[in-house]
């Protein structure tokens, strides 16, 4: 008698063999892709670590050699803002805005650099994004 299933397998086994190959070598390609793309993401990481390390340590350093000039400029953003409080004041602070308004804009980027250097030029660019609403 024939053996139907013997038949089979001595045909499906080839194909098996195949598709098993066809398989493997997939799957060992995927592998290598997924290698690559991990250690793109890796580096990307490790990239991303060391320039915040970076702008971390020349921003404390900025800070820490920045003497006075910080203090300066609380004083002197702060001072308008009291006199908002003080009757009699006002006018002065509105006068003194309205006055600033008039004068060239390199000097109006300039006070803005030497505020931002006091104070850090990463908060200072953070601060100028949040009032364009970026």
């Amino acid at each position: 008698m024939f053996d139907i299933f013997g038949a089979i397998k001595m045909v499906a086994a080839p194909l098996t063999q195949v598709v098993t190959g066809w398989q493997k070598r997939k799957t060992v390609k995927l592998e290598g892709e997924l290698a690559v793309s991990k250690a793109k993401t890796e580096a990307h990481v490790e990239k991303i670590k060391t320039g915040q390390a970076a702008d971390i340590a020349w921003e404390k350093t900025s800070l820490d050699q920045s003497g006075w000039k910080d203090e300066y400029w609380t004083i002197v953003l702060s001072v308008p803002m009291i006199m908002c409080f003080i009757p009699g004041l006002v006018d002065y602070v509105v006068s003194g805005f309205n006055a600033l308004q008039g004068t060239p804009e390199w000097y109006r980027y300039s006070v803005g650099v030497a505020i931002g250097s006091a104070f850090g030029v990463r908060q200072f660019t953070n601060f100028m994004k949040l009032k364009k609403g970026n």
